[in-house]
C-alpha cells in the first residue's frame, strides 16, 4: 500500500545563495525557478522536458534560471540543488555547462561525487550540515574548484553498479565480472579506497534502496521486502544499527513543507508554475 505523501520531500534546507532537498513520486506541472537547477537521480534516472522539446531520459542535469519544464521522478529519487545565479560558483557552472544551451544533461551520477554512505546519511539525518557537506562536494566539482580524487576507476564503477542496481540482483562475483577483478582483489581495492568493506557497501545500499522506495510511495514493510530484507523488523533493525535512525522517524521528521533556514540571509528563491498560458 502507498504511503500520504506524493510527492514525497525531504527537509527543504536554505543557505545563503543555495537550497536544496529529496525529491520523488511525482509529475510536475511546468514551472521555472529563478535560480539555477541541478538534478541528481540517487538510483535510476529520471525523465524531463521543456516547452520547446519531447521527453528526454536523464541521470543529472543543470537547468539555467526562468527556464520552463517538467519533471518526472520516474520512479526514483533525485537530489535537487537549487542555486543563486549571480554567485561566483553559480556563475562558473554556467559558463561552463551553459554558455549555448538552456539546459545540460550531464553524462555523470551522483556517485562520481559522493559514496553510497555519504548520500543516504545526508537523505536519512535532520541534519543540514550533513547534506551541505555533500553538496559542497558536488558544486566544487562541477564548478572545477577541485578534482574528482577518487581516481580509481574500478572502484567508482563498483559503486555506481552497486548503487544503481537491484540489491537482489547484485553479488560480489557480479560486480568483480564487471570491474574485471578477482573477487578477493576487489574486496582488498575497495576496502583500500573507499575504508569500508564491500561487505558493508552492499549492506549499505540495501538500505538506500528501500529508503529510496518509502520516498516512492511503498509501505515500510512492502519497502523492506522489495529490498531484500525479511521483513519491516529487518530492515528497522539494519537502518537502526547502520544510521542510528528508523524509517518511521525518517517520514516523522520528513513531513510535508518542512523548510528549516540554515543562514540569516538564506537564498531568495521562487517558483513560478505555468497554467493556461499564465504564470502564477
Amino acid at each position: 500500500m502507498k504511503h500520504r505523501k506524493s510527492p514525497y520531500t525531504s527537509t527543504f534546507y536554505m543557505w545563503k545563495g543555495i537550497a536544496a532537498f529529496f525529491y520523488s513520486s511525482h509529475l510536475t506541472s511546468f514551472h521555472s525557478h529563478n535560480t539555477i537547477q541541478l538534478i541528481l537521480d540517487t538510483q535510476k534516472d529520471f525523465r524531463f522536458k521543456t516547452k520547446n522539446s519531447g521527453w528526454s531520459t536523464c541521470k543529472s542535469l543543470i537547468i539555467k534560471e526562468n527556464v520552463l519544464h517538467q519533471l518526472d521522478t520516474n520512479g526514483s529519487v533525485q537530489l535537487i540543488i537549487y542555486l543563486d545565479a549571480e554567485t561566483r560558483i553559480a556563475q562558473s557552472i554556467k559558463s561552463k555547462y551553459l554558455l549555448k544551451n538552456e539546459v545540460q544533461p550531464l553524462d555523470l551520477n551522483v556517485f562520481h561525487f559522493v559514496n553510497s554512505k555519504d548520500l543516504q546519511q545526508a537523505l536519512l539525518m535532520p541534519e543540514p550540515s550533513v547534506l551541505e557537506s555533500v553538496i559542497n562536494k558536488v558544486l566544487a566539482c562541477l564548478s572545477l574548484e577541485i578534482e574528482d580524487v577518487r581516481t580509481d576507476q574500478r572502484i567508482l564503477l563498483a559503486e555506481q553498479t552497486i548503487s544503481t542496481t537491484h540489491p537482489e540482483d547484485i553479488t560480489i562475483k557480479s560486480v568483480a565480472d564487471k570491474v574485471c577483478l578477482s573477487e578477493s582483489r576487489l574486496r582488498s581495492l575497495f576496502k583500500q579506497v573507499t575504508g569500508v568493506s564491500l561487505y558493508r557497501y552492499m549492506l549499505w545500499n540495501k538500505v538506500w534502496y528501500a529508503t529510496n522506495q518509502i520516498m516512492a510511495g511503498y509501505s515500510v514493510n512492502e519497502a523492506a521486502i522489495d529490498a531484500g530484507f525479511t521483513d519491516g523488523s529487518h530492515f528497522h533493525k539494519m537502518m537502526v544499527q547502520m544510521f542510528g535512525i528508523s524509517p518511521s522517524k525518517f517520514l516523522k521528521d520528513n513531513m510535508p513543507d518542512n523548510l528549516v533556514m540554515c543562514d540569516k540571509s538564506p537564498l531568495h528563491f521562487e517558483t513560478y508554475v505555468y497554467r493556461q498560458g499564465k504564470n502564477s
